[in-house]
């Protein structure tokens, strides 16, 4: 977490970009009512409810009057004396409005001025490590692609909340998400040892598993998940995937079938089928089906892989070349964004 920054001085026109797209002025507020209101505070609390309602536009009218507050709250302290409870109680206010910012900017879609502004609400110490909101932050950080970030703030839910196991789920999807395999593996093992029946939690173990290489382990945890939801079409494709790696084609197209007769579109079924496809000499199905990929995943590097051999095998020399070219590009992204994660001590 970022060191926390005062709000007086230099900091007084933080909101200023915030609240002035729509915003209508409100008169000069008397002092510099360094703590929020009852008022404010159940306006915020509003804003949270509508939030996790889904009501972004409802969200954001009802957020804006509190922003412009706190914003005329720091222009007075600009000029003001603040004495440290006064200072750390509109640090407070400051960092809990930009928050609801950056949840505002992730639900509209607006990742990056979502991420920057739940970095500066951090550099002011919202929300603190062992409240509640933090979890929102989590939840945010995940839905915005960001897993090693959503992942230490699951950790510190997990840590002020021990009990809360949706937060232990989650921290373990994150890390898994993120690459951190072995601690991935921890936590869902403790989430299975708290609760066998937790949903979702055989399927992300059997994956942690099975990107470790420990494929009967992981396929045991599959099919622990296919008793809880026959109709996984994930543990599906990763139990055709398992087969398809074991040299059992047969076994790979009767798993790929029933997956994709629930799902057609699924990312690992059709990788699977590509590389199914390819190793039976079928490039031009291999192609079908890994361009799907391609769409779907554009990132997946895998992907890209197994269409430069599908295109060089169909005779496409040029298009091999391309999808080789993009899949090198992928890798050295791929470790420059996991340095220090991916394979780091767990």
């Amino acid at each position: 977490m970022s060191p926390h920054r005062t709000v007086s001085g230099a900091a007084a026109g933080l909101l200023l970009i915030i609240v002035s797209a729509g915003a209508t002025s409100a008169p000069p507020a008397a002092g510099p009512a360094p703590a929020a209101t009852q008022a404010e505070r159940a306006a915020l609390d509003r804003v949270y409810a509508r939030l996790a309602r889904r009501e972004f536009a409802e969200a954001q009218a009802e957020w804006r009057p509190i922003a412009l507050a706190v914003q005329q709250s720091l222009d007075s302290a600009a000029s003001a004396k603040l004495d440290a409870t006064a200072e750390a109680a509109l640090q407070r206010r400051v960092g809990e409005v930009v928050f609801i910012q950056g949840l505002l900017e992730a639900r509209l879609g607006r990742k990056e001025d979502a991420l920057a502004m739940l970095r500066k609400a951090d550099g002011y110490g919202f929300p603190p490590l062992d409240s509640p909101r933090m979890a929102l932050a989590a939840d945010c950080l995940l839905e915005l692609d960001e897993p090693a970030l959503a992942a230490k703030a699951y950790a510190e839910v997990v840590k002020a909340r021990p009990t809360n196991a949706d937060a232990r789920l989650r921290l373990g999807v994150s890390l898994y998400t993120s690459g951190q395999l072995g601690a991935a593996t921890r936590v869902l093992e403790e989430v299975l040892r708290r609760d066998p029946a937790s949903r979702q939690a055989h399927f992300y173990l059997g994956a942690a598993l099975f990107d470790q290489n420990r494929g009967e382990e992981a396929s045991g945890h599959l099919r622990l998940e296919l008793q809880r939801d026959p109709r996984c079409h994930a543990c599906m494709a990763k139990l055709a995937h398992l087969a398809y790696l074991a040299g059992e084609d047969r076994r790979c197209e009767e798993w790929l079938g029933k997956a994709a007769a629930l799902d057609p579109s699924y990312v690992e079924t059709n990788l699977v089928y590509g590389m199914l496809h390819n190793r039976a000499g079928r490039p031009e199905l291999a192609i079908e089906h890994l361009l799907r990929v391609a769409e779907r995943a554009p990132g997946y590097a895998k992907a890209h892989y197994q269409l430069a051999l599908a295109y060089q095998r169909s005779g496409n020399t040029e298009k091999a070349r391309e999808q080789r070219e993009i899949y090198d590009r992928l890798l050295a992204e791929e470790k420059a964004r996991t340095l220090g994660v991916r394979g780091s001590s767990e």
